[in-house]
């Protein structure tokens, strides 16, 4: 009778000569200190561990240092949101022994409060308008709260905010990266 295999022992038999060339295997290890730096990244983020223990376990990943703050850079900048301070994610740059520039720093801040600004600028507007709007239908007084979260046209003011200011942001990540690249 035939023997039956199974599909790994197949595979296993047409994969047996194969050998990893030098470039996936550099491939495979970029992946692989790309997948553990998200991992502390996100631990940190998360607030799960501080500054000095992100500084630890980055320290503790065995690649080329050139590659590793390479790496560290990218993953950072991706995070990098015009919404939201970027306080944490800059204090890990310093703790991965990264430094930026000033004036990167200062960029980010800027364009973190003139978000800020607009948004608390469109707040106002979009409130009055839906105040407008439940006046006109007969919803008044003192003791209505807008709650902003609830309204879709408030989510719409924030994704074109957010849509003016990526651009700008964008240019900051790119001038971040390049930072690193060119010390």
């Amino acid at each position: 009778m035939a023997e039956i295999k199974s599909a790994i022992e197949l595979a296993m038999e047409k994969t047996r000569d194969l050998v990893v060339s030098s470039k996936d295997r550099e491939a495979l290890a970029i992946k692989e200190l790309e997948d553990r730096v998200r991992a502390v990244l996100r631990r940190y983020i998360e607030e799960m561990i501080d500054a000095d223990d992100a500084s630890k376990e980055l320290g503790r990943i065995n690649a080329d240092e050139k590659t590793k703050k390479s790496v560290i850079t990218d993953i950072l900048v991706e995070e990098f949101e015009v919404h939201k301070n970027n306080e944490r994610l800059l204090a890990l740059f310093s703790s991965a022994g990264i430094e930026l520039p000033q004036s990167l720093r200062n960029d980010l801040e800027k364009l973190y409060k003139a978000f800020q600004e607009e948004m608390n600028s469109r707040e106002v507007t979009s409130q009055k308008r839906i105040r407008d709007r439940l006046t006109n239908l007969g919803i008044s007084g003192s003791a209505i709260e807008l709650n902003l979260d609830a309204w879709g046209e408030w989510h719409a003011e924030i994704e074109r905010a957010s849509d003016v200011f990526k651009k700008n942001m964008e240019m900051v990540k790119e001038k971040v990266k390049a930072s690193n690249r060119n010390p």
